[in-house]
């Protein structure tokens, strides 16, 4: 039988886990998180991430177009990046590259919301490429020219990123990577795919289940929030079991 003073000494010691725990939580929630991007942005669920979110997506568009032309972008529940980055500083913004861009386009464009959100984490979320040719632009090892969805150009972006910012902080989402596993895990018959098209609803997008649960939680995890599979209570457990372990191979 524990003496009364261990039975305090218990007792303080949960409510210290307790409280501490629901600090954290009170302080997640509390953040504010701001996403540009186009159509592979919204495929994150946006609106499901915890705190205050808003975002920029404008479907099809690379950065530097999003950066010339803020006016009309496709989602309308838009906050227009001007007046989003002018009027209020964010915790972590996150940044999509797309195609049509070059690397120092895409690095003088996120240079220029940098140095508006000067207390930013940002956040380069990878996107990914179209079905056809995932693979192919997967493996490339340059960084020249147009953008591709490889870790070769991420990387080279965020290499540049850091250089250019030394005192900040950048990191990514990982998404082409945890596809890039779900590929290679369908040809050891260790996922519940028959292909890799099995994620994708069209030549390019996720499915809005399967995909979007992956891709929402990449973006979670990068963000610094929870899983959570608010929203994606169907989606099959095997099959929601098989994406959470890609999802544990993220740093």
């Amino acid at each position: 039988m524990l003496k009364p003073l261990s039975l305090f000494a218990l007792c303080f010691i949960t409510l210290w886990f307790v409280s501490s725990e629901t600090t954290l939580q009170a302080e997640d929630k509390a953040k504010s998180y701001y996403l540009i991007g186009n159509s592979l942005t919204w495929d994150t669920a946006p609106s499901l991430l915890d705190g205050d979110v808003q975002w920029h997506v404008d479907c099809g568009k690379s950065l530097p177009y999003i950066m010339a032309h803020p006016e009309m972008p496709c989602v309308k529940t838009s906050t227009l990046w001007p007046q989003a980055l002018q009027e209020k500083q964010y915790d972590l913004i996150s940044v999509q590259s797309h195609y049509g861009a070059t690397l120092d386009e895409d690095l003088a464009t996120i240079s220029k919301w940098v140095e508006m959100q000067p207390g930013a984490t940002f956040i380069i979320h990878t996107g990914w490429a179209r079905s056809k040719t995932r693979a192919e632009e997967y493996a490339s090892k340059t960084s020249s020219g147009k953008m591709q969805h490889s870790p070769a150009y991420i990387n080279a972006l965020l290499a540049a990123l850091q250089k250019k910012y030394p005192d900040r902080k950048f990191k990514q989402t990982h998404a082409i990577d945890l596809l890039d596993q779900v590929n290679t895990d369908i040809k050891n018959n260790k996922a519940p795919f028959d292909e890799i098209t099995d994620i994708y609803r069209d030549a390019i997008h996720m499915k809005t289940d399967t995909g979007r649960y992956l891709m929402h939680n990449a973006m979670r995890h990068a963000m610094g929030q929870p899983r959570s599979d608010k929203g994606y209570e169907k989606v099959d457990p095997q099959v929601k079991q098989y994406l959470n372990q890609v999802l544990d191979t993220l740093k």
